[in-house]
């Protein structure tokens, strides 16, 4: 688990770049997303709770579980899952397993061949290491 902590003090902008989670679990609340249930970035989590009606206790546990999410290491073997390469053409031509190569604000970068991507711990697969024989 991280030092880091999602406080109701912090701006939901602060929030957004202490973890590249923080945007889903906003948008699970339906918060965000689009005009009707937009939030302004300097409103603070606390406050997003007030006008929104959303327990603070829930939405910063939402918030917080980001750190316990995670479970990747650079260095890691990883894939991409079925059903995003499928829907993204681009991907088809990729190599099958990817290497993690760098870590922050809880975005993962994972470099497949000559192409690099970023997503959370929940976009790749780890890939089990294989005894040699």
């Amino acid at each position: 688990m991280s030092d880091q902590q999602f406080t109701p003090d912090m701006t939901v902008d602060q929030a957004f770049k202490l973890h590249a989670g923080a945007r889903r679990v906003f948008a699970r609340f339906h918060l965000g997303g689009c005009s009707n249930c937009a939030i302004s970035e300097s409103h603070t989590i606390g406050a997003v709770s007030e006008d929104y009606g959303i327990p603070l206790e829930m939405l910063l546990g939402g918030l917080n579980a980001l750190w316990d999410e995670g479970g990747l290491t650079i260095g890691d073997k990883v894939r991409i899952p079925d059903e995003i390469r499928a829907k993204i053409p681009q991907l088809a031509g990729l190599p099958e397993i990817g290497e993690i190569t760098g870590l922050e604000s809880g975005a993962y970068t994972a470099e497949f061949g000559e192409v690099r991507l970023q997503g959370l711990a929940e976009d790749f697969l780890p890939v089990e290491a294989t005894a040699s024989a």
